[in-house]
């Protein structure tokens, strides 16, 4: 995301490149720093404008739950998520791996002693594998409910608003509260 400039995006358009995806991880800067990422949220938003820009779309990878996240900097992350003018968009639980820097933090509060299970069940990001200050269903609460916002947004944009009056959030809130 920090590398992409305009003329970066008008050749790999050239050269017929349709789709860039983005692993943003956050749509908070601290988040970003506890992660090692290099790059910043003004960054990402910079980078989508300008692939969209030359006509690419645009796919992003978001962690939901990352070790040191707080209820806000979820939000952040959800509401920077939304703001964006995506094409794609995807959301997971953190994964640790041996030999990342988020193994390295998690590893003596995992959950499971045998990491490889969920990988090998293709349940990568269903499942939180260590004990966070979050639960699971929360955590995937949020995700779902982002989703079906982005959907809502994407598949139906302007005429959901018009036709019943609810910004999407509001319709979503209301679509949950129903399904209780």
């Amino acid at each position: 995301m920090d590398t992409i400039d305009k003329e970066m995006a008008k050749k790999m358009k050239q050269a017929g490149c349709i789709r860039v995806f983005f692993g943003m991880e956050s749509g908070n800067d601290s988040v970003l720093a506890l992660m090692k990422k290099q790059a910043t949220t003004k960054q990402a938003k910079e980078a989508v404008h300008t692939a969209k820009q030359s006509g690419i779309q645009v796919g992003a990878f978001f962690i939901v739950g990352y070790p040191g996240e707080t209820n806000k900097t979820v939000l952040d992350t959800l509401r920077f998520a939304s703001s964006l003018p995506l094409d794609y968009l995807s959301f997971t639980l953190p994964y640790p791996i041996p030999g990342t820097h988020l193994y390295d933090r998690v590893k003596d509060d995992m959950v499971l002693d045998n990491w490889e299970e969920p990988r090998r069940l293709h349940l990568i990001e269903h499942k939180l594998l260590y004990h966070s200050s979050f639960s699971e269903a929360k955590l995937k609460f949020a995700i779902l409910k982002a989703t079906v916002q982005f959907k809502l947004r994407k598949y139906l944009g302007t005429r959901v608003y018009k036709l019943i009056g609810l910004p999407f959030e509001r319709l979503t809130d209301l679509l949950f509260r129903l399904m209780r």
